[in-house]
């Protein structure tokens, strides 16, 4: 029971929409929520290629971000093990 708690309690619900920006480009925002953070919201510029559309634009930025994020929880899971090791 208490396993099930923990995997509802990280599952995230999250929403993306993309607006044109500077030529060639868009703002897409991000916002992600769940049981831990009741909101975490990202604004990223990503390239509009011509002849894309809206939906194509938000899934190549969430990828991109997904990305970013495997990076940031390295260097998180880093500095604390060497915080940890300091004592």
């Amino acid at each position: 029971m208490a396993e099930h708690q923990t995997n509802e309690q990280l599952r995230w619900t999250v929403a993306a929409s993309a607006r044109p920006g500077e030529t060639g480009s868009a703002v897409v925002s991000v916002v992600g929520q769940n049981a831990m953070v009741p909101e975490m919201a990202f604004d990223m510029l990503v390239d509009w290629h011509p002849g894309a559309e809206a939906p194509d634009v938000e899934g190549r930025a969430l990828i991109i971000l997904s990305l970013l994020f495997k990076e940031l929880a390295a260097e998180c899971e880093r500095v604390a093990g060497a915080r940890f090791e300091r004592g």
